[in-house]
């Protein structure tokens, strides 16, 4: 039976995930760079996907390890824990530490775990969770507001499953979906433009193609459980900004759009939702062809658009994209699971551990009693 304690160590496994997944990104990305793979932008959304669905699943693909490990298939010299690794390295004179630091410092997350249920840890329980039921409530108004927007938008065309609808309160095409039907929908101004209103059509039909409004509704709903790690925030915008440079690469690859035509309605898009500020629903949780507010972690969105523009300018188009995926993913997700049975909670011993926990006696013996005699010394 899963109890509060195994719920509490999978959620602070997920987070640390996030973070060191965060970390691992970066890296990558900056070699994925030197290597000229900059362009590769489809193949990196697809991988950073893959590689948070592995974080959300590494607890159950942890204990699914440990499982197999208590019926004996795995024996103990073959399972990864980081713990063990260290006091491993420490042991090997790897590097330099007092032995009682290092013992406390693998100790923290028990004492954490522990203090989680202390008065002062609930009291921090509880405000996280009011910090989420506040996410959940802004998500729910947000909501309210975008089925405000849909239904005084006039329902225009009905392509399939998809709707087209007109809008006087909004600036800027985006997309979404109810439970069994997707969404477009256009400001009425955009009539007037026939240019402008090929290109946002295709742009928003890349994105339900894509099943990016599908990804965007889950990351907002699952926002409230990780709203304090920025590490959730920074892979978010992560994602965001390679769905926009991989669905314009896309666009312009199926529809041949005339370059400068389609730069020249993204920067008009941007200006009006700049100009006029009446976005209102736009924000969450929908997939808009351009973004128009500033975020904590996800940056000006000035800077985007000069990122989207000089992306399709270059026009380098990926080759083998499946390929790609394949190559990028198969060492990310590795990795990945790899850090997700490494951090559990070692076992209940081992002869490392045993022999820390000796250096650490024996260390606070010398302190209290003074120098302890060794083997072979006089007198002893």
């Amino acid at each position: 039976m899963i109890n509060a304690s195994t719920l509490l160590d999978a959620y602070v496994d997920v987070n640390l995930l996030l973070v060191f997944v965060c970390v691992l990104w970066f890296a990558f990305s900056r070699a994925l760079d030197l290597f000229g793979l900059s362009y590769a932008v489809t193949a990196r959304l697809r991988m950073l996907r893959m590689v948070f669905l592995a974080v959300l699943l590494g607890p159950l693909f942890a204990g699914l390890v440990a499982g197999i490990g208590r019926a004996g298939h795995v024996q103990p010299a073959q399972q990864v824990n980081l713990t063990d690794f260290i006091v491993a390295q420490y042991l090997q004179g790897r590097f330099q530490m007092n032995a009682s630091a290092l013992e406390q410092l693998l100790n923290l997350r028990a004492r954490l775990a522990e203090a989680a249920f202390s008065p002062a840890g609930q009291a921090v329980l509880v405000a996280a969770m009011l910090g989420a039921a506040l996410c959940m409530a802004g998500l729910g108004w947000s909501v309210v507001k975008l089925r405000r927007v849909l239904a005084e938008a006039h329902r225009w065309r009905r392509i399939g499953r998809i709707d087209l609808r007109l809008s006087d309160t909004i600036t800027v095409p985006f997309s979404t979906r109810g439970f069994r039907t997707r969404i477009v929908v256009l400001p009425s101004s955009m009539l007037e433009r026939a240019s402008d209103l090929k290109i946002a059509l295709g742009h928003e039909f890349q994105h339900l193609r894509q099943g990016d409004v599908e990804w965007e509704i889950a990351l907002r709903l699952i926002r409230p459980f990780f709203f304090w790690n920025p590490a959730f925030h920074i892979w978010k915008h992560q994602v965001e900004e390679l769905r926009e440079l991989s669905c314009d690469r896309q666009v312009l690859a199926r529809r041949r759009y005339d370059v400068a035509d389609y730069c020249d309605c993204l920067l008009r898009v941007c200006h009006d939702g700049l100009r006029r500020r009446r976005l209102l629903a736009v924000e969450v949780p929908v997939v808009a062809l351009v973004r128009t507010e500033n975020r904590l972690f996800g940056g000006r969105p000035a800077a985007l658009l000069r990122r989207r523009m000089l992306s399709v300018i270059e026009g380098r188009a990926e080759r083998h994209p499946r390929l790609a995926v394949a190559v990028l993913s198969g060492p990310a997700l590795a990795v990945t699971l790899t850090a997700a049975v490494a951090i559990q909670k070692p076992g209940d011993w081992s002869q490392d551990r045993i022999m820390l926990s000796t250096i650490v006696n024996l260390e606070r013996l010398q302190a209290v009693n003074g120098p302890v005699p060794m083997f072979g010394s006089p007198g002893f």
